[in-house]
């Protein structure tokens, strides 16, 4: 299978984002949000407004593709010493086949290279939800340890219980 990445930059590809969005969320998150939490949270963080603020503010969303066909994407923003990995999404159809590996093999390589000009970047961050077991289990086997437990107040009544997660950059 051919993997691309490629930076997402056009209305099209916002509103590709947004769908791929409703798809991941509705299908996967279900077992572990309710539909209106799930709700919430996609127009809140995954619209195509609160995509195109996100980009304005620095985040840098990424389109994952396989066979050039979108197969999820991953939403990344520098921060002081990391890198903060937003979002990582893949569609059911392509799990399970080294997606998520090569998509993190691709933050390695942009932010270990210094002529990228970000050398100040040391490790990836994220933060994932204590109760997704299979996305900690991909994390885990992708290097990633488990630093601390989380609480956050989402607004409209939710809070995310999450596992912060991070692992050093790697160098190619």
């Amino acid at each position: 299978m051919r993997f691309d990445v490629m930076p997402v930059a056009t209305e099209k590809q916002i509103i590709e984002v947004e769908q791929a969005a409703n798809h991941v969320w509705h299908n996967y998150y279900k077992e572990i949000f309710s539909k209106e939490q799930i709700e919430y949270m996609l127009e809140k963080y995954q619209s195509k407004e609160a995509v195109r603020k996100q980009m304005a503010e620095g985040y840098m969303y990424y389109m994952l593709l396989a066979d050039e066909k979108l197969a999820g994407y991953m939403c990344v923003i520098p921060k002081n010493d990391h890198v903060y990995l937003s979002r990582l999404y893949i569609k059911a159809e392509y799990r399970r086949q080294g997606l998520a590996k090569r998509a993190v093999g691709c933050l390695d390589r942009i932010f270990a290279n210094p002529e990228l000009g970000f050398d100040y970047i040391k490790k990836i961050r994220l933060n994932v939800e204590r109760e997704n077991s299979f996305a900690i289990n991909v994390y885990e086997h992708l290097g990633f340890r488990k630093v601390k437990s989380e609480d956050r107040d989402i607004g409209g009544g939710y809070v995310c219980r999450d596992y912060v997660m991070e692992r050093k950059i790697r160098e190619n």
